[in-house]
């Protein structure tokens, strides 16, 4: 049976939306730009020499719709639910390997079904004696639903409305006021609100800039929300839009000032593991399944595995000095008892998690843990492969060619020899060899570990071959044994930390970099570099940049 605040119905809930302002006019003559694979994704960069002194050359700005994380994040922060209605809607695509590219946010019918199911579960279950600024009384509702429209409307698009804008609203509001009552009215707008693009996607303009017609400067409101999107994944709160209407978001100081505040509070440690489940891809590690006959311990302990790593990657970010360093070499990890267990080391008693230290000649930071030897692996062995093709996209930045369709499966396991034996013959195919020759000698230096995770020296009664080497990686380049030596060697690795600075610099700016600005991009990983590779001012310095600061202006209208 329909409920009051549905009664507008599909169509014309829509058309209301649609009618704000004719919202998507601006918005189609904003989405142009470079397509994924047109970007850079050299982590390197021009030398010094190459960029010049002065001058601002921002890439470009697409129109960025809310991803699903982000859309439920801002529900919250907006209406104080604890529904997480986009848990229920479609997927985004990844590009880059994040959700947030703007370039692979496309939308389809079933979005515009999902957004408007979602918005009448929202304003039908919304506490409105919370979010109504005034008690109205006969001769006072239209009164107060101009209030509440101007009040919610500022949160809700994110900025102040425009005289018209209220108007159209306001003609949401009376529609449902003489179909029924006062807040039928409002639950009308609040789903016109919670429809209409100026809240599903984040619409831009910015500013004329000193810089010349080439450039333009977001404005304080739009700065507000690039901020909040950015270190919390949601709207942007009192301060925010305080320091927006006082037109204080602006110069460099007043932006930092606000980004390690913002670091500061609970909400960006959401957002870091945000990051580090889609840059790290954790969630594949939640659908991986072993053969319980070879690896018999790894179900038991797979919750354990990811909060492993996601403790310890929060750790690493907010609770140490920050050194993106100790992502690979740090001499500890979090574990409790039956995980100590699994990796031989002194843990604590029972179930509860606690910093332990690790056998350092088995164990050093992120590639260690088995959270990422098991997801980079097979069901029932390892799989060199996977390890190395995840190290050289992740953290060498590096993109690899798609594998041919007539790409044979992986042998079988054998006790006449090795996972290193094995899949090298099964590479030494000329069609094969171009690639695997950049991805084999990684992924064989984590041959001491079994396809669960577990250290080992031999596979049956045949010794490993853990030896392996980095080509085509700047410093990373090099032979070593083992994935601790590894991992060390990221450690010590400008060209890797330049890479961690690329994907966060991707995952800021909703795209990937472009030829343009190279040098900004070369610029922030010198920063990084000087900071000693601490990943708190990596996120500072991002809001500081050209590309987060400036956009170019969108095309006039045709």
């Amino acid at each position: 049976m329909s409920t009051p605040h549905r009664m507008l119905g599909l169509a014309r809930l829509v058309s209301a939306a649609l009618f704000l302002g004719g919202c998507f006019g601006q918005a189609e003559l904003d989405v142009s730009g470079p397509l994924p694979g047109e970007e850079s994704t050299n982590p390197g960069g021009p030398e010094a020499s190459d960029c010049p002194s002065s001058g601002i050359e921002p890439g470009p700005s697409p129109l960025r719709r809310l991803t699903r994380f982000e859309y439920n994040n801002t529900v919250r922060d907006l209406l104080g639910t604890s529904l997480q209605p986009a848990e229920t809607f479609t997927k985004e695509e990844e590009s880059l390997g994040f959700n947030n590219n703007a370039y692979a946010l496309n939308v389809t019918l079933l979005h515009v079904e999902q957004w408007m199911e979602a918005s009448e579960t929202l304003s039908g279950s919304a506490n409105l004696d919370a979010l109504l600024p005034c008690q109205p009384t006969s001769g006072t509702e239209a009164t107060c639903a101009r209030q509440f429209i101007e009040a919610f409307g500022k949160r809700a698009w994110r900025r102040p409305l425009e005289a018209g804008e209220v108007t159209r609203l306001l003609a949401v509001y009376q529609a449902g006021r003489d179909r029924k009552d006062f807040l039928t009215g409002i639950r009308m707008t609040l789903q016109a609100f919670l429809q209409s693009p100026f809240f599903l996607y984040r619409v831009e303009t910015g500013t004329p800039s000193a810089q010349g017609v080439s450039t333009v400067q977001v404005t304080s409101y739009e700065m507000a929300s690039r901020l909040s999107y950015f270190l919390w994944g949601t709207m942007p709160d009192a301060a925010l839009f305080q320091a927006a209407e006082a037109g204080a978001l602006v110069t460099p100081a007043q932006v930092e000032a606000q980004a390690r505040r913002m670091i500061a509070d609970p909400k960006a440690r959401k957002m870091v593991a945000e990051f580090h489940r889609q840059w790290l891809k954790l969630d594949e590690f939640s659908h991986t399944t072993k053969d319980t006959t070879v690896y018999p311990a790894f179900e038991p302990l797979k919750a354990a595995m990811r909060t492993e790593t996601e403790k310890f990657l929060d750790y690493v970010f907010f609770d140490s000095e920050g050194s993106a360093s100790l992502l690979f070499d740090a001499p500890f990890t979090f574990a409790n008892k039956p995980l100590a267990d699994f990796y031989g080391a002194n843990g604590p008693a029972g179930s509860a998690f606690e910093k332990v230290t690790v056998n350092p000649s088995q164990r050093a930071g992120l590639l260690t843990q088995a959270s990422f030897l098991a997801s980079h692996a097979k069901p029932n062995q390892s799989s060199p492969i996977h390890r190395g093709v995840f190290a050289r996209k992740q953290f060498l930045c590096q993109q690899l060619p798609t594998p041919p369709d007539d790409v044979g499966a992986p042998p079988d396991p054998s006790p006449d020899a090795t996972t290193r034996e094995r899949f090298a013959e099964h590479t030494r195919s000329p069609a094969c060899s171009g690639c695997h020759a950049l991805i084999d000698p990684i992924g064989f230096g984590f041959e001491n570990y079994d396809g669960a995770g577990a250290f080992r020296t031999h596979e049956g009664t045949l010794p490993v071959d853990a030896s392996g080497s980095v080509t085509q990686a700047g410093d990373a380049e090099g032979s070593y044994v083992g994935a601790v030596e590894l991992s060390r060697k990221f450690a010590r690795s400008t060209y890797v930390m330049e890479c961690v600075a690329t994907q966060w610099f991707r995952y800021a700016n909703g795209r990937g970099e472009t030829t343009q600005e190279q040098c900004e991009v070369q610029n922030l990983k010198k920063q990084f570099t000087r900071s000693g590779f601490n990943l708190r001012e990596l996120l500072v310095q991002l809001t500081l940049s050209d590309a987060f600061r400036y956009r170019q202006p969108a095309p006039a209208a045709q």
